[in-house]
């Protein structure tokens, strides 16, 4: 396979600080469109230990199969993207239609840019769209080497599928400037003598690019780390084998897959993430390229509460420092220490981006349009028109430092069916421009 020379990165110096604890009241019925204010929570309990002892297992599969780069996996990439038709376009906030909800005219926003997926993605009930991170992410000057590129992460639904195993978790390596894309699975290496690895069952609710490193959210867990100079070539044949199977490397019916690295772990890792003061669910995950260094931005999926606990209904957005030079998170003595954390009074919110010290939260429903929150924290947040079905953002934006534009944000919507299993055929990846909720 060809190779290109990957980008340097160059970024700004660490700082971490932490934030006092407030308890915020039960928001009154309908809170979701009435402007609610972000009000710190403590940060010390979201700690993360890093521990990449799966790299010399990764380096062994590289070695004995070959490692492909991004720029390989696009020019190789075996599906296009299309225009999106007439169901998928009503999903954007621009077709809010909501009469149990009015919105005020001036609170509707419009997409500026989108793309849906081929008939076979757009209509699979097996793989559902999660997380969405892109080349802005991952380097300086927005690109990856020459490519603007965008990448999906997908989880695998073994009970849609009808299927005893899990097939985990895979990413969409999309070329913006061709339209083509290819799945890549993601795969955990096994300890084993010779090299093997197995498909992860994660969710991949949210995906942030930092430099080499693609980190995706493991919901209990924290988050897990993947070397984006890794991809392996494997055998495409027969889905349901993944792994080493008579002496040929399977992946799931792709042809490549790109092997775990390390991961970040909380203390209190559940078997079912439920919400918890010393604990946190890893929902949707951004990078924020304003702050000083760069931060991974965590969100926190809250969906019936336990307010007798918590007394909260949102959950918690906690962000991490990103070392500028090695674009893994900013250690201090052997941990990652939250840079701050906030409680969001929002249920339900798939996607939370930050920037310039403004919050952008992104509402999910199952089946019709939600609400877009936007603002500072301490002060009343502004709502907006929200597609229908969203989940993680990414911001796509231009320039460094003084110079970076607002740019759009973007999100990937998740139904083709409604709760009910009823085709509504809404799946699409859209871009709002954030000066629009200014």
């Amino acid at each position: 396979m060809n190779s290109r020379l990957k980008p340097s990165f160059i970024a700004c110096a660490v700082v971490a600080t932490l934030v006092s604890s407030t308890v915020l009241a039960p928001p009154a019925v309908a809170a979701d469109v009435r402007l609610s204010q972000v009000t710190d929570r403590s940060a010390s309990a979201f700690t993360l230990t890093p521990d990449f002892s799966l790299t010399s297992y990764a380096n062994a599969l590289a070695s004995r199969i070959g490692a492909d780069n991004v720029a390989t996996v696009l020019d190789t990439a075996n599906r296009s993207v299309t225009a999106c038709n007439s169901s998928q376009l009503q999903a954007q906030p621009e077709y809010y239609a909501r009469t149990d909800i009015p919105l005020d005219p001036s609170q509707i926003i419009s997409s500026s840019d989108r793309f849906c997926w081929n008939a076979e993605d757009s209509s699979t009930k097996n793989w559902l769209p999660q997380g969405i991170t892109g080349s802005s992410d991952a380097d300086d000057d927005h690109l990856w080497g020459e490519d603007r590129v965008m990448t999906v992460a997908w989880h695998y639904s073994a009970t849609n599928a009808g299927t005893s195993y899990d097939k985990g978790a895979r990413i969409s390596m999309v070329d913006r400037n061709t339209g083509k894309y290819r799945h890549v699975l993601l795969v955990e290496p096994t300890r084993t003598s010779t090299p093997n690895y197995k498909a992860m069952g994660i969710h991949a609710g949210g995906i942030a690019w930092a430099g080499n490193y693609l980190y995706v959210t493991d919901t209990a867990v924290g988050l897990r780390v993947f070397d984006m100079r890794k991809f392996l070539w494997v055998d495409a044949a027969n889905g349901n084998q993944v792994g080493l199977v008579n002496g040929v490397y399977k992946g799931h019916g792709y042809s490549y897959v790109l092997p775990q690295i390390g991961v970040y772990k909380q203390a209190n890792i559940q078997s079912s993430c439920v919400p918890a003061t010393s604990s946190l669910c890893f929902s949707s995950l951004t990078l924020d390229r304003s702050t000083t260094p760069d931060t991974l931005v965590v969100g926190e999926y809250r969906n019936n509460v336990d307010t007798a606990n918590l007394n909260v209904v949102g959950g918690r957005v906690v962000r991490y420092p990103v070392d500028a030079s090695t674009r893994q998170l900013t250690l201090t003595a052997g941990k990652a220490v939250p840079r701050d954390a906030v409680t969001i009074p929002k249920s339900n919110i798939q996607g939370v981006q930050t920037w310039n010290d403004t919050y952008y939260l992104g509402r999910s429903s199952a089946d019709k349009h939600s609400f877009f929150f936007t603002g500072p924290r301490d002060v009343p947040m502004k709502t907006w028109s929200w597609g229908v079905g969203g989940e993680d953002l990414y911001h796509e934006h231009t320039g460094t430092g003084s110079t970076m534009s607002a740019g759009k944000v973007w999100t990937a919507t998740e139904h083709y069916v409604d709760p009910n299993g009823a085709v509504i055929d809404k799946r699409v990846v859209f871009a709002v421009p954030l000066s629009q909720t200014f």
